[in-house]
C-alpha cells in the first residue's frame, strides 16, 4: 500500500514537472532569428552620403534636412580638412552656409585653403555646394576670413572674403561672391589696405588703403584713401573718394 502510494505520488510529481521544460525549446528558436538580423542592423549607423570619402575629396551633397546651424562641419568640407571659419548669410532664397577650411599637406608651412557656400534646396539632397574656391599650398595663403552683408543693394546678403598671405603689409586677395547667382563679382589684390561692406543704408564696398609719400616709413603713411564703390548690376562704379591725413 505504501509502495503504491509512493508510486502514485512520484507519477503525480512527474506529471506536474513535465510542462516546465517547455521554455527550453524557445531559446534555440529565438537565437536564429536574432543572428540573421545583426548584419542588417550594422550598416544603419552610417548616415553620411559618402561613409568613406577619399582624403581631400569635396562633399557633393549633404543628405539630411537639417537646419543651417545643425549641419555638421565635417559634412561641408573636404575629407580630412580642418574648419577655420563658418558664417551665415541671409538671402531672399534662404540661408547660406559659408565655410572655410585648411587641408593637410606635407609642407606644413604652405597648406591648401578653401572656401565654400552651401545652399538649401527643397528636394533631396537638401544641402548642396553652390560655390567652391580651393587654393593650393603654393599660393601661400595663411588666413581666410569672411563677412556677410548686402553689398549689391538687392536686399540679400553677399560674402566678402579675404585670403591673406601675411607679411608686414597684410597683403592678400579680396573677393566678393554674390549669393543669389553664386558668382564672383569683385577681386582685388591689395597690401596695406582692406575691403569692407559699406554701411547698410548705402550698400556697396569701401576700399581703404594707405598712401605713402617718398620717405615715409612703412609704419607711418602720409594719408588714408577711402573709396566707396556701388554695384550697377554689371560692374562697380566709384561714388565717393576721400583722402585724409593719417
Amino acid at each position: 500500500m505504501i509502495a503504491s502510494t509512493a508510486a502514485a505520488l512520484l507519477a503525480a510529481c512527474t506529471g506536474v514537472d513535465q510542462p516546465t521544460p517547455t521554455p527550453a525549446p524557445s531559446f534555440p528558436s529565438v537565437e536564429p532569428t536574432i543572428a540573421p538580423n545583426t548584419p542588417s542592423v550594422s550598416p544603419s549607423p552610417e548616415p553620411s552620403p559618402s561613409p568613406e570619402p577619399e582624403p581631400g575629396a569635396m562633399p557633393a551633397s549633404y543628405g539630411p534636412d537639417d537646419e543651417p546651424g545643425e549641419v555638421p562641419d565635417e559634412a561641408l568640407v573636404p575629407a580630412g580638412a580642418t574648419v577655420s571659419g563658418r558664417w551665415f548669410a541671409f538671402t531672399d532664397d534662404g540661408v547660406r552656409i559659408v565655410i572655410a577650411w585648411i587641408e593637410a599637406d606635407a609642407d606644413v608651412d604652405r597648406l591648401p585653403h578653401g572656401l565654400a557656400v552651401w545652399r538649401r534646396t527643397g528636394t533631396s539632397p537638401h544641402w548642396r555646394p553652390a560655390f567652391v574656391r580651393r587654393r593650393p599650398g603654393r599660393a601661400g595663403i595663411v588666413d581666410v576670413r569672411a563677412s556677410t552683408a548686402d553689398v549689391t543693394g538687392d536686399r540679400s546678403d553677399d560674402v566678402v572674403v579675404f585670403e591673406g598671405i601675411g607679411g608686414s603689409g597684410a597683403c592678400g586677395t579680396w573677393y566678393v561672391v554674390e549669393l543669389l547667382e553664386h558668382r564672383s563679382i569683385y577681386r582685388k589684390e591689395l597690401c596695406d589696405g582692406r575691403v569692407e561692406p559699406a554701411p547698410p543704408d548705402q550698400p556697396g564696398l569701401v576700399l581703404t588703403r594707405s598712401v605713402y609719400e617718398p620717405g615715409d616709413a612703412h609704419c607711418c603713411p602720409s594719408a588714408i584713401l577711402r573709396t566707396r564703390l556701388a554695384w550697377t548690376g554689371s560692374g562697380w562704379r566709384v561714388v565717393e573718394r576721400r583722402e585724409t591725413p593719417a
